[in-house]
Formats: C-alpha cells, structure tokens, sequence
C-alpha cells in the first residue's frame, strides 16, 4: 500500500508511483499535499473510491491514475480542479454519469474515461473545454446523441466514442473539427446517413465507423480526405456502391470494407491508391471481375474479397503486385485455370479460392511459392494430384477436399516435412495410403474421408506421432484396426467409419484420446470423436474402452460387434453419445449403475439385448435427450423414470416384448410439462389406457403406439396437442368416439385410427374435421377409407389416374436429374441406408407422411 506517512512531504510536487503493484485506497493523507502538480499512479492495482478531497489540490496540472482497480462515481469535486491539464482514468471500475462539474475544466487538454461502466449522457457543457486535444469515452455504457457541442472543440485531434450505446447518428456539423486526425465511433448504436461534411476534416488520418447500422451509403466526399490513412467501416450496414472518389486518398494503407452491402464492382479508381497495403470487402455484393486495379497495388501485402460475387477468371498480372503475401478469394463465381495465374506471386503465403468454379488441374508451381495455407476446396480441380506439389518447404496447410481429383497419392507426399494439415476428401483418390505418410511427423490432421482409397491402413501411419484427427471414412480400406494405433498418443478425433475394415476393436484404440489440452486441438471440430461405424467389426466391445478418457461420442453402429455391453463404457466421464446400433449385442442394456452426467444420446437399436429397462434409467441419465432402444427383446414394463425424464425428448422403445401400461402419470408435472417431441412404442404388447395424463406431453410431434393391447376411449385432451403431425394409434383395441379436435390440429399430416373398435360417425358433428371428414373418411372394418353405395372408392379412377400421371412424371424428373448429378453422387457415396439410431433419424425431418384422405385412393 501507498503510506500515510507520504502526506508528511508538504513541499512535494510530483509524484510517479506508476509501473507497480502497489494495493489499496490512495492514502487519505495525500490530497494534504497542495503544492502537488502532477500525480501518475497508472497501472498498480490500487481499488477503494475517489475522495471528494481531491479538491484540496487546487495545483495539479495532472492526474493519472489509468489501469487500477478504482471503483465508485467520479467525484463532482474534480471540476473545481481549474489548473489540471491532464486527466486519464481509463481501466478502471467507475460507474455513474460524467459529472457536469467537468464542464468547469477549461485548461484540460486530455481527457481519457474509456474502458470503465459510466453511464448517462455526454454533458452539453463539453463544449466549454475549448483546449481539448484527446478526448476518450470509448468502451462504457453511454447513452443518448452525441451532442452537437461536441463539434465545437475545435482543437480536437483524437476523439474516440467506440463501444457504447448511443442513438442518432453523426453531427452533421462534423466537419467543424478542423483539426481532427482520428474520429473512431465503432460499434456506437449509430443510425440514419453519414454526413456529407465528414469530408470537410481534411487534417483526417483514421477514421473507424464499423459496427454501426447507417443502412446508408459512404459519401462521395470521403474523396477529399487526402490526408486519410486508415478507414476501418466493418459491419456498417453500408450499401450502394464503393465511392470511386476513395482512389482519390493515396495517402491509404489500410481499407477494411467488410461485412456490408455494397454492391457494384470495384472501381478502376482503386488503382490509384499507391500506398494501399491491406485492402479486405469480403462479405459484400459486390461483383465482376478482379480486374487491373489490383494489379498496381505494388504494395500491397493483404487482399480479402471473400464471400462475394465476383466472377470470370484469374489473369497473372495479378502477380504484379508483387509483395502480395495473403489472397483470399474463397467463396464467389471465379471460374478458369489457374494453370499460369499465380505464377509470379513469389511472395504468396496464403492463398484461399475455396468454393469457387475454378477448374482444370491443379498446376505444379504452386509447390515452388512460399505458400503455408494453400486452400483449393470446393472447385473443380481434376486430373492427378501433382508430385511437385508435396515438395514444398514451406506448406502448414493444405485443403483439397470436394473436386473430382483422381489418381493414387503420390509418394513424393513425404516431403512435407512443415505439413501440420492435409484434407484431400471428397475427391476421387484411389489406391493404397501411401508408407511416406509416416515421414510427416509434425501432421497434426488427416482428412482423406470420401474417397475409393483401398488397401490397408499402413503401420507407416501412426509415425505421425502429433495427429490429433484422423479421418479414413468412406473408402474401400480392407484388414484390421492396427494395434500400433497406440502410438497416436495425441488423438482427439478418430473417423475410420463406411470401410471394409475387419477383425476385432483392439484394445489399443485408446492410446490417445487421453488428452484434452493439446496444442493442436483447435484444428479439428470434434474433440474426442472415435467413429468406427459401418464396417466388418467382429468380437467384443474391448474393456479398455474406459481408457478413452476425453471420449465424447462413440460410434459403433452398422458391425458384426457382440458379446453385452462392457461395464467400463461408463467410465469416460465426458461421453455424449454412445451408439451401438445395427450389431449383434446381447445381454442387459445397463451394466453399470453409476450416474452418466454428460450422456444425451444412447442409441441401442437393431441388437438382441434382453432383460428389463431397469426401473433407475432416469437417475443413470439423467441429462438424456435421445434414447433408441428399438428392435430388441426387452420385456416387462417400461419405466416412469425414463418416459417421465424432464431432458427427454426423444424415445423410441418400438419392436420389443414390453408389456404393462404406459406411465404418463409423471410426478411434478401439474406444474410444468414434458419435452418430449417423439415417442414411439408400437409392435410391442402395452396394454391399458390413454388417459388424460397424455396432456402433459405437451411438445408431441409425433405418437406412434400402433400394433399394441391398448384399450379403453380416447381422451378428449388429445387434440389439446397442438404440435401433434403424426399420430398411429392403430391396430389396437381402442373403442368409443374420436375426439374430432385431432384432426384439427394445424399441422398434422398422417393420423391412423384403423384396427380399433372407434366410432368415425361422430365426426359429423364436428364443425371443422380437419383431415377426418366425413365424406372422405369413414371408420368401417377397421379401414379408414371412404366407400359409396356400391361400395366402391368415390372417383377413384380419377384419382388413380391423376396419381399414376403424377407419379411418372417425377419418375422422369428424378431419372434425369439423377444423370446430372450421377457424377458427384458417385464420390460423395453416401449410405444405402440410414438407420433411425441416429439423432437425425429420429427426428423424422425428411418423411412424408401420408394423409388419411390418400387413403381413399
């Protein structure tokens, strides 16, 4: 702490404490010492309040005492301070508004209050500082317009008003500020049109308007800026055309136009902005082609026109500008090859023309420049992959994934010694993994998913001993899982699914997957990920399972997989989603008893799992979301715990042997209601009744407890579900009336009633039947079909026809759209077969379900 005893030196003037780690209030005894002329305490880790006593210094001429932790309102008495000069307190924790008292402050010249929680309005009697040359309210909670008072500081060199919460717009009266060389006024909540007299500040060196909602163009006039630098208006709202008057600025180094909505195409006046070394507008409309203006750039380093609509191809004279080190161009029209266009860019580093149109093959030279990031995805490369290319010194980073690349992977691929990420996916790659993979030892991600690659998985491979994802799927690999996969001690993420691989899981799997802060985690999406799906997978879940201890989600699903379900899956404390669908597994569902905190989908479907449900599902999952069980031979009843779970929203318990009623009676549930979304139980042997309990299952899209033992009427609440758009209640043994409320729920598509003993007639009472009318629908045999006189289907010949015409002609459709994409359907391959153990799956997106007047015909 700063002693009291200080307040002993009367005579003292100057005091610099600054650049320390000093604690604590500013000593009482120190505002006694009024021959004081300067204080600095900046950047110590002072904190208590401000004394009103500081104006018993009536000579201070500076006061700093920015980057602490000072707290509570400015004191009013600081503007009685009429000789202070200097006053800077940014970085601290002041609150309340600027005092007016500050108005007073005649002499002060530099004010800094940013980075506190002030509040309130700019005072009005701002104006009275008629010698201010900086002035910072930036990153605080101010409120209310700039006042126009504020344009008549006259003196003002800086201003910065960023990051607060104004409303209006800009003075129009801005251009009164004569001498001003930087106005930032980023992300202020300002509105309407920026004035044309901002072109009058022609001292201007930096300007900063992003973040804003102008929704208004950039005026002709920031033409006349000749002195302008930097002009930063990101995330404006900005629209119309770039000004061709900003060519005129040739003193610019840094434009950033990004995320707004201009439109247009560059103007060629561009080309005149000689001093022009970072120029960015991706994120806009902006069209046509990369003409000359970039080309006389000659120093420029950085150019971004991303996410744009610029077409046509890419000429090398853009390799005029000779020092340009990052392009980045990805995500617009470009079309062509790029066989000669960047040639001559011998100082490219970066280069981005991902999702593009860009086509030929993919040129040599490109090995030869400086590049670290070479991204390519999403065009239409063809042709083999170039050896030259794998013999760069320099690459980090390279993307080739989604073209129609063909070929083997070359061996020169070794060579990559500085290779830290390869995505060659989605591509048309065949042959074997090659051994020099295993010479990348600083390859941190492999992506080679989507492919005909065959072969084994090479020893050579787990060499890479910093690979943090590795991604094999979708290929033709054959032979087991090496054991030496151990090796890869650094894995988050492993995807070896849509192969032919075989054998067992070896228990090695787990070499990695044990660490969850390595360095290079950032490059991959999914942190401890292991998808092993959709191959010839054989034998047990190994116990070593429970070695993965940063597993989040476990793909097993589409395998030959037996034996029960280990007790040491539920070790990882971190697993997420556990799928073992589409095996041969048997035995109990839980072998553990422990709660699972973090799982939200368990998807089980497709095995021979036996036994019970057991009764404290809901307390071992907790959290769940998703659960599958269906198409095993679970058997006694099925627990309230689960059904009645408030994290629930996904059940499906359908072809098992459960029996029992359905627990709809959840406790607590008078004062809230489930979220459960989809349920289905059907082809099982429930019995008893629906009851008005079902009410609570408020969010049910989709009902399906069809082919049961069900009995009794249909609660009337049941057409109080009104997210309800499929529901299957056939093939049981319901009786009585249908609440004709059902079939006037907004959205339901798909409702069978049939194979019960319901009563449809009742419907004609109905004001409004919904898909249940009568004259279509009519509950007979347990058929929901309309019948005439004569017992046959009212004008199904029509009908029959106009379905039959229907029917071809999307037949057509689909044959010939099927031959356009024949091509990129046959490399992207996806599965025969989706079964519903997936999230997706469940979540019935995509089927259509056919309404019951379709019956009739």
């Amino acid at each position: 702490m700063i002693p009291e005893a200080l307040g002993d030196l009367q005579n003292l003037q100057y005091l610099d404490l600054s650049n320390n780690e000093l604690t604590g209030p500013m000593p009482f005894s120190l505002y006694d010492l009024k021959m004081l002329k300067e204080i600095v305490l900046d950047r110590n880790r002072l904190s208590g309040q401000l004394s009103t006593a500081i104006a018993h210094l009536q000579n201070l001429t500076k006061l700093l005492i920015s980057n602490n932790n000072i707290s509570g309102e400015l004191p009013p008495e600081l503007g009685s301070l009429k000789n202070l000069e200097v006053l800077g307190f940014h970085q601290n924790r002041f609150n309340g508004s600027i005092p007016e008292s500050f108005g007073n402050l005649t002499r002060l010249f530099h004010l800094d209050a940013s980075k506190n929680n002030l509040t309130g309005s700019i005072f009005p009697g701002i104006s009275a500082l008629h010698n201010m040359q900086t002035l910072d309210f930036s990153s605080n909670s101010l409120v209310g317009p700039i006042p126009n008072e504020i344009t008549h500081l006259k003196m003002l060199e800086r201003l910065s008003l960023g990051f607060n919460n104004f409303t209006g717009g800009i003075p129009k009266e801005i251009g009164n500020m004569k001498h001003l060389k930087e106005l930032s006024l980023c992300e202020c909540n300002l509105s309407g049109t920026i004035p044309w007299s901002i072109g009058s500040l022609r001292s201007l060196m930096e300007l900063d308007i992003s973040g804003n909602y102008f929704d208004s163009e950039l005026p002709a006039s920031v033409g006349d800026l000749g002195n302008l630098t930097v002009l930063i208006a990101r995330n404006a709202k900005l629209i119309g055309s770039i000004p061709k008057e900003l060519g005129n600025c040739k003193k610019l180094t840094l434009v950033r136009l990004s995320f707004n909505g201009f439109t247009g195409s560059i103007p060629e006046e561009l080309a005149g902005l000689e001093g022009i070394a970072h120029f960015e507008a991706e994120d806009n409309r902006l069209s046509g082609p990369i003409s000359d203006w970039l080309q006389k750039w000659e120093n420029v380093v950085s150019v971004n026109l991303a996410n744009n609509k610029f077409n046509g191809s890419i000429r090398p004279t853009i390799c005029q500008a000779k020092l340009l080190r990052s392009l980045d161009l990805h995500c617009n029209d470009l079309t062509g090859s790029i066989k000669e266009a960047f040639k001559g860019c011998k100082n490219l580093v970066q280069l981005d023309l991902q999702g593009n149109n860009f086509n030929g093959g993919i040129p040599e030279y490109l090995g030869e420049l400086p590049l670290k990031i070479l991204e390519l995805s999403y065009n239409r490369f063809t042709g083999a992959l170039p050896g030259r290319l794998f013999e760069s010194s320099t690459i980090l980073e390279m993307n080739l994934n989604n073209n129609m690349l063909t070929g083997h992977i070359p061996d020169s691929i070794g060579k990559l010694h500085s290779l830290q990420r390869l995505k060659m996916g989605s591509n048309c790659l065949e042959g074997p993994i090659p051994q020099a993979f295993g010479a990348l030892e600083n390859l941190a991600e492999i992506s080679l998913d989507g492919n005909t690659i065959s072969g084994s998985i090479p020893q050579e491979l787990f060499n890479c001993r910093n690979l943090v994802m590795l991604n094999l799927s979708s290929n033709n690999l054959t032979g087991p899982i090496p054991r030496s996969i151990s090796q890869l001690t650094s894995l988050i993420g492993l995807v070896l699914s849509y192969n032919q691989l075989s054998g067992s899981i070896p228990a090695e799997i787990c070499g990695g997957f044990t660490n969850p802060t390595h360095p290079d985690s950032e490059y991959v999406q999914h942190h401890g990920l292991l998808d092993l799906s959709y191959n010839w997978l054989t034998g047990r879940i190994p116990p070593a399972i429970k070695n993965c201890v940063i597993l989040e989600e476990l793909h097993l699903q589409g395998n030959l997989l037996n034996g029960s379900i280990p007790a040491e899956l539920g070790e990882p404390k971190n697993i997420r989603i556990v799928d073992l669908s589409f095996n041969a597994l048997a035995g109990p569902m839980f072998p553990w008893s422990a709660p699972l905190l973090s799982l939200q989908g368990l998807f089980l479907s497709n095995n021979h799992l036996n036994g019970i449900i057991p009764a404290e599902i809901g307390r071992i999952l907790p959290n769940i979301a998703v659960v599958n069980l269906s198409s095993n031979a679970f058997m006694a009843s099925l627990p309230q715990s689960l059904l009645c779970s408030k994290s629930l929203n996904r059940l499906d318990v359908s072809n098992n042997n459960l029996s029992g009623e359905i627990p709809l009676s959840c406790p607590g549930y008078e004062e809230s209601s489930s979220s459960l979304v989809f349920f289905n139980a059907s082809s099982n042997h429930l019995s008893g009744s629906l009851d008005g309990s079902i009410s609570n299952f408020r969010q049910l899209s989709t009902l399906d407890i069809h082919n049961n033992n069900l009995t009794g009427s249909l609660p009337s609440v049941l057409s109080n579900l009104s997210y309800m758009n499929y529901l299957d209640l056939s093939k049981n043994d319901f009786s009585g009336s249908s609440p004709c409320g059902v079939c006037n729920i907004f959205g339901i598509t798909f409702a069978n009633f049939s194979g019960n003993r319901i009563g449809m007639h009742s419907l004609s009472d109905c004001g409004a039947p919904g898909i249940c009318a009568p004259d279509s629908i009519e509950h007979k045999e347990g058929h929901p079909i309309s019948k005439n006189k004569e017992g046959h289907p009212p004008h199904a010949i029509l009908r029959a026809v106009t379905i039959c015409a229907a029917v071809v002609i999307v037949i057509l459709l689909v044959v010939y759209v099927g031959r356009k994409l024949s091509t990129k359907l046959s490399r992207s391959r996806p599965p025969a077969f989706e079964p519903l153990s997936t999230t997706q799956g469940l979540q019935l997106s995509s089927l259509q379900f056919i309404p019951l007047q379709a019956l009739s015909s």
